[in-house]
């Protein structure tokens, strides 16, 4: 079932993914790592080290680290609500099941009283 949109696996449920979500699932594997939040901790404090003789660092590092915040953040708000709107679908198509054999087990308890 996959296609040219969809020729990437999600790693977790192995469902067929576009480009978007890969690049979305590598780029949080490289964040949520101990090694990333070690690199920017020291980064950091090179620059605050750094930033007092030299403010152009400070400001440099403080844009920088906006612009990863809100990259980070978006990139990861994004999966989550695409995550969200999956879930809803599963959701909504078990709920259909089991009107389905709500149904089917009321219609057989029906035949069975029509029986004795």
């Amino acid at each position: 079932m996959t296609d040219s949109k969809h020729k990437f696996k999600h790693p977790i449920s192995g469902e067929p993914i576009g480009l978007g979500k890969h690049l979305s699932w590598k780029i949080q594997f490289l964040i949520r790592r101990w090694t990333f939040l070690g690199i920017i901790t020291l980064v950091t404090l090179t620059c605050v080290i750094w930033g007092l003789s030299d403010v152009g660092v400070t400001t440099w590092w403080n844009v920088w680290a906006s612009y990863m915040a809100l990259f980070i953040e978006s990139v990861v708000g994004i999966a989550v609500f695409e995550q969200m709107q999956a879930d809803g679908r599963a959701i909504r198509e078990i709920l259909e099941l089991e009107k389905q054999e709500i149904t089917h087990l009321k219609t057989l308890l029906e035949k069975r009283n029509d029986v004795a």
